[in-house]
């Protein structure tokens, strides 16, 4: 029963950290945020292209890899 469970768990953390890597970012880091940055918020709230279906991906991706961790830690070995 553990490895039904940690095989799938094994595989969502491999995809989970590509999908993490494949965003891109939203701001250019630290540095532009103690400067004032120079964008304005101009394309602020939007999600064009495919940025809002990987946020989405990732959300459940994350969900799912939280519970089964949860769950990993319930299957007797």
């Amino acid at each position: 029963m553990f490895w039904l469970v940690l095989i799938p768990f094994l595989l969502m953390s491999a995809l989970l950290t590509t999908v993490v890597l494949l965003q891109e970012p939203k701001q250019s880091g630290l540095g532009d945020g103690l400067s004032g940055g120079g964008g304005g918020g101009v394309d602020f709230g939007t999600r064009g292209g495919t940025a809002g279906g990987l946020q989405r991906v990732t959300i459940y991706l994350g969900i799912a890899w939280a519970s089964f961790a949860l769950l990993l830690q319930l299957v007797p070995r």
